[in-house]
């Protein structure tokens, strides 16, 4: 039995443990709160308790031993130091043990150019929004020879809790009404990462946003709807955009996307 160690048990973390343990595999998960230990257990998660601030702190005891170590630490603060991030992901590396990892990283590697963008199309002066560089991040796995590592570039996410009929409900004149849309939903998160270990493919960096030629007026509106939410209204003003591709994902892989 393979096992897998998740380093955070968030909104994507604990979902994903829960489903992968349903499949079989031995689950390790991570969490900064001791009220969520007994939560972690009973998804069949075994809860570990340690946090970066930015170095370990807490007893990650035999954690990072096991087949598959996926990292998911989104920053904490946009605003937080831009560094603090990387010294986080920094202090992970002197500890690993598995010999793959998936790092799950987000499109906001690239900038809105208004063209569809692949893999290769992200650069080393593409920022995230909170003025981190996320490519560098990711280099710090891509490049490590201690370990195959595979890093998913997650469209915008969305599912449980997290409904995008709320993102824009009963917002005005919103420009980009007809920019196309790059989301993912967490069954296709979960599927994708299942794929990726299932078929031990390492050594590459995906992007994984649902293909879709639904404009963002169209799928707000209809989301809002959905909920019984205000729909947001347009105006004619256009503005940047990214079509991320997952070409490469779907070529690769065989995943099929479910939403």
């Amino acid at each position: 039995m393979q096992t897998i160690s998740v380093l955070g048990c968030g909104w994507l973390g604990l979902p994903l443990g829960k489903h992968l343990a349903i499949a079989g595999y031995k689950i390790k998960g991570s969490t900064t709160r001791v009220d969520k230990l007994p939560q972690l257990e009973s998804a069949g998660i075994k809860p570990y308790h340690f946090t970066l601030n930015p170095e370990l702190e807490g007893r990650a005891s035999n954690f990072f031993e096991s087949n598959v170590l996926l990292i998911n630490l989104p920053p904490r603060n946009r605003d937080a130091l831009p560094d603090f991030h990387e010294k986080q992901l920094k202090a992970i590396l002197s500890h690993i043990e598995s010999k793959h990892v998936i790092f799950i990283s987000s499109t906001a590697v690239y900038p809105s150019n208004s063209r569809e963008v692949k893999e290769a199309d992200a650069s080393a002066d593409c920022f995230t929004r909170g003025g981190i560089p996320l490519l560098k991040m990711e280099q710090l796995f891509v490049n490590n020879p201690a370990f195959q590592s595979t890093v998913i570039r997650f469209g915008g996410l969305y599912g449980p809790d997290r409904h995008p009929g709320r993102f824009l409900a009963g917002k005005k004149n919103l420009a980009g009404a007809n920019n196309p849309i790059n989301m993912i939903h967490l069954e296709d998160c979960m599927g994708v990462i299942q794929t990726i270990i299932e078929k031990n493919i390492w050594g590459e960096v995906f992007n994984a946003s649902a293909p879709s030629k639904e404009t963002r007026q169209s799928f707000y509106e209809k989301a809002a709807i959905e909920l019984g939410l205000e729909t947001p209204s347009f105006s004619n003003e256009g503005s940047p955009f990214k079509k991320v591709t997952s070409e490469k994902l779907i070529k690769l892989t065989g995943y099929q996307f479910k939403h």
